[in-house]
């Protein structure tokens, strides 16, 4: 017997109990809270969530927004429950969330902290802007090859330019081939002039003073002059290499001693020396005597 027949043999008002139901239960959409902006003072927005029966995990009922405590901004208080939410720390705290990295709030801030020490821990740095590279990063060496013309080097005697033309004669010499020595003292020709300063910067850097010049140049009457005064010792007018400008009398304070050796030892690096007839031995002994050697020869045809 079917369940129909069986149904019609019990009578009209026999019914089986009815069959269950199977509720829909709440969908996600229904359970979602309705949300909505609120616009509190210059640019600030907070969100509004209503959900019926929201509570706090205490039991206590979540209180949404009312009237700030200093009153300077309007909120709304749905709940009734007197309390609400800063509003100006709600504002900074939005700021502080729109600020750049390198600005960023102290949560922020915190981050990068803690990520620069774990990069420590693991024998990495963090360069600004918060990349981590490994500690033993390298850059690529790269040859850079610069031509820069190299500066020149000051003049040893200011206003000199060391050239000289050779020009004139034993006694009468241009003033234009000439220059004044350091110390102001006499002249001589240009190009010795200079080879003397850069002997005697070297003289200064071992005895701490400048070399001491007593002659120089001489003109035709000079010659005249000291040929009168010391005889013998002076050479023939019209015959000295102090005509031509190429020789110098030092102080005997300069040449003496240890400070003879050394000038013996480098003077002809720089062109200079004591003849060999003014050396011991010599036909005149003159150890103050100093010529510019080189130009000496040329003037003399040897």
């Amino acid at each position: 017997m079917t369940r129909a027949e069986m149904a019609r043999s019990r009578g009209r008002h026999f019914a089986e109990p009815a069959r269950r139901r199977r509720r829909p239960g709440p969908t996600w959409s229904s359970l979602a809270p309705t949300s909505w902006r609120l616009s509190v003072g210059v640019g600030l927005a907070v969100t509004m969530a209503t959900t019926t029966g929201l509570a706090a995990a205490s039991g206590t009922p979540v209180p949404l927004l009312s009237s700030a405590p200093d009153g300077s901004e309007p909120v709304v208080d749905t709940a009734g429950t007197g309390l609400g939410i800063d509003v100006a720390h709600a504002a900074t705290l939005l700021a502080d969330r729109d600020q750049p990295a390198s600005r960023g709030s102290s949560a922020t801030r915190g981050e990068i902290g803690a990520r620069d020490a774990s990069a420590s821990r693991n024998g990495a740095r963090t360069v600004p802007g918060g990349v981590v590279v490994a500690a033993d990063a390298t850059l690529p060496a790269e040859k850079v090859e610069v031509d820069v013309e190299s500066a020149p080097e000051p003049p040893v005697l200011p206003g000199c330019d060391g050239v000289a033309t050779g020009a004139g004669t034993n006694g009468n010499i241009s003033l234009s081939e000439m220059c004044v020595l350091w110390d102001g003292g006499p002249s001589i020709r240009a190009d010795a002039a200079v080879a003397l300063a850069r002997l005697n910067q070297q003289y200064r850097a071992v005895f701490g003073e400048d070399m001491c010049i007593t002659d120089g140049y001489r003109s035709y009457s000079q010659q005249v002059a000291t040929k009168a005064a010391k005889g013998y010792l002076a050479a023939t007018p019209g015959t000295s290499n102090h005509g031509w400008g190429l020789a110098v009398d030092l102080c005997p304070e300069t040449y003496s001693g240890d400070r003879w050796s050394w000038l013996a030892a480098h003077g002809p690096a720089y062109g200079w020396d004591n003849p060999d007839w003014a050396r011991a031995g010599g036909s005149k002994y003159e150890p103050w005597h100093w010529e510019f050697t080189a130009a000496v020869a040329v003037q003399n045809g040897s």
